[in-house]
C-alpha cells in the first residue's frame, strides 16, 4: 500500500470550503474525492466508464459510514485487485488539515448495490482532471434524501 502512495502529494487542503453547507431547508455535506488509476493500472475505453459509473453511483454510498465528522476530503489509488480482478480503491481519509484520519482498501465487488439514504447523487457531480487526479464533489443531506418519482 505505501508503495501505490510513493511520491503522491495531493493539493492543499486549507481554504477549503465548509464540509457542512446551508442548503435549502436542510444541512447538507460536501466531500472531494480525488482518485487516480495506480502506475501501470490501465483500463480500456469500457472500464473507464464504468468506473465512472462506480464513482457516480457506488463509491460515495459505501464509504458514507466510513467518514468521520472531520473527513473533508477523500484521495483514492485505484488497482487491479489479485483475488477478484476487479478494482480496489486504496482509500485515504484526510482532514482539512492535511492530516491522514485513516486508510481503507475497499474492493469493488463489496460495495456495488450498497445504498446510502444520505448521498445526494443529482447534487454530486465531476469536476475535472489536474495534475493527473480526477476531482469530485459528492454531496450527502443531513437527512434522508427523497426523490419525487412522479
Amino acid at each position: 500500500m505505501s508503495e501505490l502512495l510513493a511520491g503522491f502529494q495531493a493539493p492543499p487542503l486549507q481554504g477549503l470550503a465548509p464540509v457542512m453547507a446551508k442548503a435549502g431547508n436542510g444541512l447538507e455535506r460536501r466531500l472531494i474525492i480525488s482518485s487516480r488509476l495506480a502506475e501501470g493500472y490501465q483500463l480500456t475505453e469500457i472500464g473507464l466508464r464504468n468506473l465512472q459509473h462506480v464513482f457516480t453511483v457506488w463509491f460515495p454510498r459505501a464509504i458514507y459510514r466510513d467518514l468521520t465528522d472531520d473527513t473533508v476530503r477523500v484521495d483514492i489509488v485505484i488497482r487491479k485487485g489479485w483475488a477478484s480482478g476487479r478494482g480496489v480503491f486504496a482509500t485515504t481519509f484526510l482532514r482539512a488539515d492535511g492530516s491522514v484520519i485513516r486508510t481503507v482498501e475497499y474492493d469493488e465487488d463489496r460495495f456495488v448495490g450498497r445504498v446510502c439514504e444520505n448521498y445526494d447523487q443529482r447534487k454530486s457531480s465531476y469536476c475535472g482532471k489536474k495534475d493527473g487526479m480526477d476531482y469530485r464533489i459528492a454531496v450527502y443531506a443531513a437527512g434522508p434524501v427523497t426523490v419525487d418519482r412522479r
